[in-house]
């Protein structure tokens, strides 16, 4: 994403300087949406609405004006699939065993697959394995150390948002 950006930031044309722009200002609503809600996640076991609804649409939106300035609506649709994708893949987890995944998760997905899927499947697929493969090592330190036992809910929303973040990064 960080030479995506630099590229189109360099290129001298304007519009994909404009884009770059957006991509930042998307970049940083990531970030403090991402610490804000991992800051809740830990100390509350709660994803809440007030700020996943309105990083939603902010992030929807700037994708839509990014895709309109590259001409790249196959990145917006993947986008959008990617999130309903991951977020009904979690909402069926969800519905079979309640206890596993709350819907705050649910919904952090479909936001996170925005970003990942505009970008591409492999930058996806990348955010899912990498949020799961976190979560299990800590999840594995902590029943190691004995800091948790099978029983312990372990907040799910900061390891979804450093998955992502992690391949956003490497895209």
């Amino acid at each position: 994403m960080i030479l995506f950006i630099g590229d189109l930031m360099t290129s001298g044309s304007g519009a994909e300087f404009l884009a770059g722009a957006l991509l930042l200002l998307g970049g940083a609503i990531f970030e403090v949406c991402a610490v804000a809600l991992s800051f809740i996640d830990l100390t509350e076991h709660r994803l809440p609405n007030r700020i996943l609804y309105p990083w939603a649409g902010v992030t929807t939106g700037i994708l839509v004006l990014v895709a309109l300035l590259l001409g790249d609506l196959p990145g917006l649709l993947r986008g959008v699939a990617a999130g309903l994708l991951w977020g009904f893949v979690f909402l069926l987890v969800r519905l079979v065993h309640p206890p596993s995944i709350g819907m705050g998760d649910v919904k952090l997905a479909v936001v996170l697959g925005l970003y990942t899927g505009f970008l591409g499947w492999v930058t996806v697929a990348a955010a899912v394995v990498l949020s799961f493969v976190l979560a299990g090592v800590v999840a594995i330190i902590l029943l190691i150390t004995r800091q948790a036992d099978r029983r312990t809910r372990i907040a799910f929303g900061p390891f979804l948002i450093i998955g992502t973040a992690l391949a956003l990064i490497g895209s």
